[in-house]
């Protein structure tokens, strides 16, 4: 299965991150995500999901499987995950709607999740219809809601301006930065455990430092997942067989947080503070992608990205 950058890239922006947003600001959710690690845990849950919808089906099965464990220990009522489960299904045909291309894998797997949910999580005399509620004036509302809308966009200087930031938290995050950028111009011959394990340190501080900031934590959230994955595949990135293709994808992220550093919070040129979020999710999620075992099935071949 190849799957493109672009096409992830705005899966993330299209569907991921506006549901997200909606949750974390729903009261309803409120008492289940209050805690950080657990809204990053979720946060990463519901964008592998939209892509191994994608690109691997027995994955999105298993994510659901785990969420279904992870919603009835905490009690969430059914009725709530619904209409969830109708906002993201919505917003994912939305997406497939206007990303048509000649293969079919997204629509048909869409299809087979949707019909393992209602499964799942619909009483025993429950329509399907009446389960997700897709035509109800209540998701049409609340589908309105998550539309990035041109003029809710925040430039850098009003942010700036608004105080939303101090100048230790500037200098902080620009520190992060500038020590990113000195790791990327070291004389590095060969990608060695010391290498990868002061890039882990340098993201997860980086990341606590973005978390604090409500307008930053999608960003610290995901650099909070890079640096997990480092740890995790650090002796398999240092010999792995397509480490030349992560590496760039490294520098790329690298690179595109020291832009976004100096736009936002030097410069103040950035039309949007939150125009890197997307692209760094979707590379980081690539990145992962890469690392991890792909099941195949009799039609495709080892997931690759272009």
């Amino acid at each position: 299965m190849r799957i493109s950058k672009k096409n992830i890239q705005s899966l993330v922006n299209i569907v991921t991150l506006p549901f997200e947003q909606f949750i974390v600001n729903d009261k309803r959710l409120a008492k289940y995500l209050s805690n950080p690690e657990v809204a990053k845990v979720h946060n990463m849950a519901v964008t592998k999901l939209s892509i191994y919808i994608y690109a691997d089906i027995q994955r999105a099965y298993d994510f659901i499987q785990e969420g279904a464990k992870a919603h009835q220990k905490e009690q969430i009522p059914i009725e709530n995950l619904k209409e969830f489960y109708t906002l993201y299904f919505q917003l994912c045909r939305q997406w497939d709607k206007e990303h048509k291309e000649k293969d079919v894998h997204f629509s048909e797997n869409l299809k087979v999740i949707e019909q393992f949910v209602y499964d799942t999580f619909a009483k025993e005399s429950q329509s399907k219809e009446n389960f997700y509620e897709y035509n109800s004036d209540a998701i049409k509302k609340d589908l309105e809601k998550m539309h990035y809308k041109q003029e809710e966009k925040i430039n850098a200087q009003d942010f700036y301006e608004e105080g939303s930031i101090d100048n230790l938290e500037i200098l902080d995050i620009l520190e992060c930065s500038n020590s990113l950028a000195e790791l990327m111009q070291g004389d590095i011959s060969n990608y060695d455990n010391s290498y990868f394990t002061d890039l882990k340190s340098l993201l997860e501080t980086y990341a606590i430092i973005l978390e604090k900031n409500m307008e930053f934590k999608d960003i610290g959230f995901s650099l909070s997942k890079l640096a997990q994955i480092i740890q995790t595949h650090l002796d398999e990135l240092i010999i792995h067989k397509n480490q030349k293709t992560l590496i760039v994808i490294l520098t790329a992220i690298t690179e595109d947080l020291i832009s976004w550093s100096n736009s936002v919070l030097v410069d103040k040129t950035a039309i949007d503070i939150h125009f890197l979020d997307a692209s760094l999710l979707s590379s980081i999620i690539q990145f992962e992608m890469i690392l991890m075992p792909t099941q195949k099935t009799e039609d495709d071949d080892e997931l690759e990205f272009f």
